[in-house]
């Protein structure tokens, strides 16, 4: 398969980028509107180059000519549209969080599995080439064990009205929203599952988890804490610490740039890839998966759901209309 089609469900921020920075190796076939809106995808498939638009989400994907759906909704929408598409074999790329729990995520990857389909998460983090470059380093210097992961990620919402960051019945809050890239990052580096210690959340005013931090841990003794602020500036920040060194990370979630610093306190820039192409290494990545039926990251954001997950349960919080309840296993 050398060009593989795609369509877009949900035509908001995201579809837009996700069209605008689009390779030109493959193609986006169709698009559709989520709520139904022909104009909406009519417009949208004018603005982008697209060959079709379609009157509803189910005609698109009654298309034979579709081979992924790349879906872009609300992430209260993910679950159905996902769900929809798998059942009618087409493969899925959802921006991320891919679901609102662990439950929702667990069926869908039964589905994929026994349809034989890909199902990936448009995680950035774990298709950028500089983290496979810290990995690479990591090993060539014999850094030695793993120690500790340090995550934070504060946004600055005040006096701003956003329903989909904001809402309870959209699945918004910090967890979902920014949270889900400093989970991710932090599950690309540890050598085994992790599991949450400890967690401590502050509600934003609307319901949704504003403040919050985390501890997590593995069977190899690997630390990672993690604080998260939806109404806070703080940086984007990853730090990685070897026995023998650490990586700094700064702006992660589409990083190039990184610096080593060594048991001395020696310091060097390193750097891989290209921030512009951030969309094209998760379509490529997601095009070598259908290839060679090998999906490599969808275990890692199991693992961040399921984390993500056990931290909601112990707040108490539910999102409106979840599909699946967080239940024991999460």
């Amino acid at each position: 398969m050398k060009i593989v089609n795609w369509g877009i469900v949900g035509l908001g921020k995201m579809a837009n980028s996700f069209a605008d920075d689009f390779p030109e190796m493959q193609e986006i076939y169709g698009c559709a509107s989520y709520l139904g809106g022909k104009s909406h995808a009519k417009e949208f498939a004018k603005n982008h180059g697209i060959k079709k638009f379609y009157d509803n989400y189910e005609q698109m994907l009654a298309d034979e000519n579709i081979d992924v759906i790349y879906v872009a909704t609300v992430t209260s929408a993910h679950y159905t549209c996902i769900k929809k598409a798998l059942l009618a074999n087409k493969h899925v790329m959802a921006e991320k969080a891919i679901t609102l729990n662990s439950s929702e995520l667990r069926e869908l990857m039964n589905i994929a599995q026994k349809k034989h389909l890909i199902l990936m998460e448009a995680q950035t983090i774990f298709h950028m080439p500089l983290f496979s470059l810290i990995s690479q380093i990591a090993n060539e210097k014999q850094l030695g064990r793993l120690r500790t992961i340090q995550v934070t990620w504060g946004s600055y919402i005040q006096h701003k009205h956003d329903p989909r960051l904001l809402g309870l019945d959209t699945g918004g809050g910090a967890l979902l929203d920014i949270g889900v890239y400093a989970f991710s990052f932090a599950r690309l580096f540890m050598s085994e599952t992790p599991e949450l210690i400890g967690t401590k959340m502050v509600k934003y005013k609307t319901g949704v988890d504003d403040q919050s931090s985390f501890l997590l841990d593995n069977c190899n003794n690997e630390q990672v804490t993690i604080a998260l602020n939806l109404a806070a500036r703080m940086p984007r920040l990853g730090l990685v610490v070897f026995e023998n060194g650490f990586f700094t990370v700064e702006n992660f979630a589409r990083a190039t740039t990184a610096t080593f610093t060594d048991a001395d306190l020696h310091s060097k820039m390193i750097s891989a890839g290209d921030m512009s192409k951030a969309i094209t290494y998760e379509v490529e990545d997601m095009k070598r998966a259908i290839i060679t039926k090998k999906n490599p990251t969808l275990e890692m954001t199991r693992d961040v759901m399921t984390v993500m997950s056990k931290a909601r349960k112990e707040w108490k919080l539910r999102f409106e209309g979840e599909k699946q309840p967080i239940s024991r296993k999460n």
